[in-house]
């Protein structure tokens, strides 16, 4: 009987094996004849922009809604060919030539949603004009809108954001009348009043660029040498982990705030006193606009970080502040007031789009930024610069001080480099960040924003 009830029990077991086989058989049976579709991108040149060579360029098709993204390289007439499922995807192309002197990035979007469906042909062709970036010294490294979360889990404190600008260049750096502006709109998912009906943003073509709502500027001359960053607190610029033990300590002398409750910005939410070892001549002074009711100024909303940092040319950011003929009121509505920044006076800008939406829409131009990366909100989480390995890896003090294994990625964002800047950073090395003027390359979120000690 024992030998009866060991071949039983064999045969169960045989059965069960032959059954899953046949399932994962069958299953990818099924995936591997999923439909799939040609998509063709066409890349064009932009004249008198020195672009040279269209082939073996990244070409990206990025899916709305799942956030995979697709990769492909242009041959000798820059096309790029991909095989796709059905989905709804936006297209950008991104590449790095060099003039013998120094390195140029040339970045460019479709304007339009690509709609894959069950009756795409194939036969139209995405076309993208690839534009020269401007690359400079001083580079946006992290953005944190706010978000740590509360000691007893009963929620996060929204009021602890940042920014941190960085000078990535081998010089010293100078920023006069340095300022901090958001576009329009504030959301990346809300309703974009400049893209007109061929998809395209109506500013592009004028040189311009929103600001929303009004803008920060620094009342004193900032030098950052090769390697060395500024910290810019957005929120309240205390020591908030005396609340908070996972929030920001802002109480540092080196430390800058946005804090001028004359201009209109007086929520009091953000704007409280800075802490006593923040020097005066480190506040930033605000501009609202008039007809602007908002009483605080937000780098982008928390779902979808967007801002950029500019500096006026032949003018003062309170003259350019006051000068009517920069205004636009193309929202139709008073409290979405924007100001024309020109595109030359732009030094850096990074966009973040809403996680796992399907509305996502790009605020910036590709002279600016050609990507994005996805953001979710009130996780603690920041956006976070890559580092740029080989030039990193180059330096010849950083033998021995860069520190490996980094894992804080999240929302399945990248840094392919593997380095843990900030440990490295306190190790004695300097750190090279990526810049192609391309969010998608240049960051990831980063699952706790870097200033957090707790």
């Amino acid at each position: 009987m024992a030998i009866q009830k060991t071949t039983n029990m064999k045969n169960v077991i045989y059965l069960s094996i032959f059954s899953l086989l046949i399932l994962f058989s069958c299953k990818k049976d099924k995936e591997d004849s999923y439909p799939t579709y040609k998509v063709s991108v066409q890349l064009t040149d932009t004249l008198n922009n020195n672009f040279t060579d269209v082939t073996g360029v990244s070409v990206k098709l990025s899916n709305n809604t799942t956030g995979d993204v697709y990769n492909a390289t242009s041959d000798a007439n820059g096309l790029a060919v991909f095989q796709v499922p059905v989905g709804i995807y936006k297209a950008s192309a991104s590449t790095t030539q060099t003039d013998g002197a120094q390195k140029i990035v040339y970045n460019g979007n479709y304007d339009k949603d690509i709609t894959v469906t069950n009756t795409w042909t194939g036969t139209d062709i995405a076309k993208i004009k690839l534009v020269k970036a401007q690359l400079s010294q001083v580079i946006i490294k992290e953005v944190f809108v706010g978000g740590s979360p509360k000691d007893d889990g009963s929620g996060v404190n929204d009021y602890d954001g940042y920014i941190i600008l960085y000078n990535n260049s081998d010089a010293s750096a100078t920023l006069n009348n340095l300022c901090i502006a958001t576009p329009h709109p504030i959301t990346s998912t809300g309703t974009n009043n400049y893209i007109d009906p061929n998809g395209k943003l109506s500013f592009e073509d004028e040189k311009w660029f929103p600001a929303l709502w009004g803008f920060w500027f620094s009342k004193s001359s900032i030098t950052l040498p090769p390697g060395k960053q500024i910290v810019i607190a957005t929120g309240k610029a205390i020591n908030n982990t005396v609340t908070y033990s996972k929030s920001i300590n802002f109480d540092n002398p080196e430390y800058y705030a946005l804090y001028d409750l004359t201009s209109g910005f007086t929520d009091d939410r953000y704007y409280v006193a800075p802490a006593a070892s923040i020097p005066s001549s480190h506040f930033f002074k605000g501009i609202k606009f008039p007809g602007v009711t908002t009483t605080a100024w937000l780098p982008g909303a928390i779902t979808s970080p967007a801002v950029y940092i500019f500096v006026p040319k032949n003018t003062t950011p309170e003259s350019f502040g006051a000068d009517a003929l920069n205004m636009d009121m193309i929202t139709g509505h008073p409290s979405s007031t924007s100001k024309k920044v020109p595109f030359d006076w732009i030094l850096d800008g990074v966009e973040g789009f809403s996680s796992g939406s399907a509305n996502n829409k790009k605020r910036f131009p590709s002279i600016i930024d050609v990507g994005n990366v996805p953001f979710k909100q009130r996780e603690g989480y920041s956006i976070y610069r890559n580092v740029d390995k080989a030039a990193t890896e180059a330096i010849a003090g950083n033998a021995g001080k860069l520190v490996y294994n980094y894992s804080l990625e999240t929302l399945d964002t990248d840094d392919k480099s593997n380095i843990d800047a900030e440990t490295s950073i306190k190790n004695g090395a300097r750190i090279v960040y990526m810049d192609n003027n391309n969010s998608t390359l240049d960051f990831h979120v980063r699952s706790k924003a870097s200033l957090r000690t707790n």
